[in-house]
C-alpha cells in the first residue's frame, strides 16, 4: 500500500470542558506532556504508539520494558526511548511515569492492568482489555480506588465515520436497516508461530483477536446484552484454534447481522449495511491504522426501476486511528476525573461476553456434529 502524505494541518481531537471538581490525586494538567510507559514490546508497539506518538503534542513515550530484556533495547535504540528498565515491575516502579501502554498477550492484560493501577499509573491496553469480563468489575474498582483512569485501545472508534454511520442509522435517511455483512480477513505471516494468536490457552483465534471489531460495530446502533449470538468454526488452526470464523447475531429488533472472520482467507475488511431504500459499504475500514488514510461510504439506492442507479460517496478526511486514539487518551488522562462512569469499560464488559459466548457455542455445535 502506497505511503501517504501526513497532513500539514493534524491537529488534536477537542477537549471537553469539565468542571475541576473532585479531580484524581495524582491529575496531570492539560499543559503537562504525559510521561508514557511501554510495557510489553510487542509488534504493534510502534504502530499504535512509538509511530504515531510524534504527533500528538504533551505525549512523550520515555521508557519501555518487555519479558525479554534484549527485545526492549532494541525497540529502544530504533526508537529512541530513552530508559529501558529490566523488568516490567521496574517500569512500574518508576516515579517519572504518568501512564503506561500494556501490548502483552491477552492472557496477561488482567494482572498487569492491576499491578499498573495499583502503581498509580494510567493505562492503555491492547483489546481485548482481558479475557473474562468477570474481571472487569475488579479493575474498574482499581482505577477509581488509586484515582487513575483505564482505557481499552479499540482503535478503530477514534474516527469520525463511526459517529456518521450512528446518525445515518438513526435518522431513516435510507429506510429501516435490515442487515449488516462484516468480512474481516487477514492471512497470518507464517501461521502466528511464537505468537499468542495461535495458543487458545493465550486467547488465541481469529475470534479473539478480530470478532471485537464487529462487536464494536454493532454497539454503534444496538445493545449486545440484548442480542442473540451464534458461532460456527470448524478450530483446525494451529494448536486447535479458530482460524476461520463465522458469526451471527439476532438483534432486539430483528436486524440479522453477519460476520466471517478469519487468518487464512483473502485479505478483506468491509462492512456492508442493507436498508429498505439503499445499500451502504464501508471498504477496507481497517487502512486508517497504516497511516493517514481517506475512508468512504459507498451508498447504492436500491434500484426501483430499470435505468442507471446514481452511486453516492460520502468522504472523511485523511486520519489515522492510533493518533486519535493517543489524543483521546491524552485528553482523558489530563481531564481524569474520579466518580465519572467509565462508558467504555461497560462496552469492553459486553465485548467479552459477547465472545465468550461466541466461542462456546461454536465450541458446542462442533462437539454436537
Amino acid at each position: 500500500m502506497k505511503e501517504q502524505r501526513i497532513p500539514d494541518n493534524v491537529i488534536p481531537l477537542p477537549v471537553r470542558d469539565l468542571p475541576l471538581s473532585r479531580q484524581a490525586p495524582g491529575l496531570v494538567s492539560p499543559m503537562h506532556t504525559v510521561r508514557l510507559g511501554i510495557l510489553g514490546c510487542s509488534g504493534i508497539v510502534p504502530r499504535a504508539v512509538l509511530e504515531p506518538a510524534v504527533h500528538v503534542p504533551n505525549l512523550e513515550v520515555t521508557a519501555a520494558a518487555n519479558r525479554t530484556l534484549f527485545k526492549a533495547q532494541q525497540m529502544g535504540k530504533q526508537y529512541g526511548i530513552p530508559i529501558i528498565h529490566h523488568t516490567l515491575d521496574d517500569l512500574l516502579d518508576n516515579p517519572e511515569l504518568d501512564a503506561v501502554y500494556i501490548g502483552l498477550s491477552n492472557q496477561l492484560h488482567a494482572s498487569w492492568i492491576e499491578k499498573a493501577l495499583r502503581a498509580r499509573k494510567h493505562v492503555l491496553v491492547e483489546k481485548p482489555i482481558c479475557l473474562d469480563a468477570a474481571q472487569l468489575p475488579v479493575l474498574s474498582a482499581a482505577a477509581e480506588q488509586y484515582g487513575v483512569h483505564l482505557a481499552e485501545a479499540m482503535m478503530v472508534s477514534h474516527h469520525p465515520w463511526q459517529q456518521a454511520l450512528r446518525q445515518l442509522i438513526f435518522s431513516g435517511e435510507f429506510g429501516a436497516l435490515l442487515r449488516t455483512e462484516t468480512r474481516l480477513a487477514i492471512p497470518a505471516r507464517d501461521d502466528h508461530q511464537h505468537n499468542y494468536r495461535s495458543d487458545p490457552e493465550q486467547g488465541g483465534g481469529c475470534l479473539w483477536d478480530l470478532g471485537c471489531y464487529w462487536l464494536q460495530f454493532l454497539q454503534l446502533f444496538t445493545r449486545l446484552d440484548q442480542t442473540e449470538l451464534e458461532g460456527r468454526s470448524q478450530f483446525d488452526g494451529p494448536n486447535g484454534c479458530d482460524w476461520t470464523f463465522q458469526a451471527q447475531a439476532t438483534l432486539r429488533d430483528g436486524v440479522k447481522a453477519e460476520a466471517l472472520l478469519s487468518f487464512e482467507q483473502p485479505y478483506a475488511c468491509r462492512h456492508v449495511l442493507h436498508f429498505e431504500q439503499a445499500t451502504v459499504t464501508i471498504n477496507d475500514f481497517f487502512r486508517c491504522n497504516l497511516g493517514f488514510y481517506k475512508l468512504k461510504f459507498k451508498i447504492v439506492p436500491v434500484r426501483r426501476n430499470v435505468g442507471d442507479i446514481e452511486v453516492q460517496q460520502r468522504m472523511f478526511e485523511p486520519a489515522n486511528y492510533y493518533v486519535n486514539q493517543l489524543h483521546t487518551f491524552v485528553r482523558d488522562v489530563q481531564q481524569h476525573q474520579l466518580g465519572q462512569p467509565n462508558e467504555q469499560l461497560d462496552e469492553a464488559a459486553d465485548r467479552i461476553r459477547a465472545l465468550s459466548t461466541l466461542y462456546q457455542s461454536a465450541r458446542t455445535h462442533m462437539a454436537l456434529f
